[in-house]
């Protein structure tokens, strides 16, 4: 107590507790029942994964118009 004490002697307020943030959902997404740090974990090599579909997707269009 010995802040306490000293905060009243020199007439400040007593300190604030500090309000913890409430997390709703951890997944960015409402409808997922995935969270992004569970992806992160179990599946590392998803992003790369992703762009190179993508690509592969964005190649195959381009192909189709010439």
């Amino acid at each position: 107590m010995g802040e306490a004490k000293r905060r009243r002697e020199l007439g400040l307020p007593p300190k604030a507790k500090k309000e913890k943030k409430t997390r709703t959902n951890d997944s960015q997404f409402s409808w997922s029942q995935f969270s992004i740090n569970k992806l992160k974990s179990q599946y590392p090599a998803a992003p790369f994964v992703t762009t190179a579909l993508f690509l592969l997707v964005l190649q195959w269009g381009f192909s189709l118009n010439s």
